[in-house]
């Protein structure tokens, strides 16, 4: 969860302010169907009320919200089962099985092509890594000295 206004507070009207709350391994299915919309509204209801047992009087500030579910985020953005992170980050699609085995090390099947989004190690997030980690790589393939690189710490 995270309230941009605090430090920009242009982003809401005087007095108001905005939150985003991002809710990880959200299931692409409902128990094996596709979601609806009762089912987006039952889960921001879910969210909501953890949220309010922490924060009384919460659901009452509340002027407008938006739930996107994998449902919305797939429709909206085309990423499949709305998977910002382009695959799970579970121990089977981490290392060497990301993005799938035998294309790790951010090598693509096309030579000359490197992946680097969040589908490759260590996955997503606004961290850099696997664009710092690609262009290790592509530098080593070139056999181009890589001293000049920042240490993957500074990055992450």
């Amino acid at each position: 969860m995270v309230i941009p206004t605090t430090l920009d507070p242009t982003m809401a009207s005087p007095g108001k302010h905005f939150m985003s709350c991002f809710v990880q391994y959200c299931p692409p299915k409902v128990e094996g169907r596709d979601w609806t919309d009762a089912d987006r509204d039952a889960f921001a209801e879910t969210v909501i009320k953890q949220i309010a047992e922490y924060s009384p009087g919460f659901r009452d500030r509340i002027v407008h919200m938006e739930v996107r579910t994998p449902r919305e985020i797939e429709n909206e953005v085309g990423l499949t089962e709305g998977n910002i992170f382009q695959g799970e980050l579970t121990f089977d699609q981490l290392l060497f099985n990301r993005p799938v085995p035998g294309y790790a090390q951010y090598r693509s099947p096309i030579d000359g092509l490197y992946i680097c989004g969040s589908s490759t190690h260590p996955g997503g997030g606004v961290m850099g890594a696997p664009g710092r980690n690609a262009a290790a790589e592509i530098l080593r393939d070139l056999k181009r000295p890589n001293e000049l690189m920042s240490k993957a710490h500074d990055v992450i």
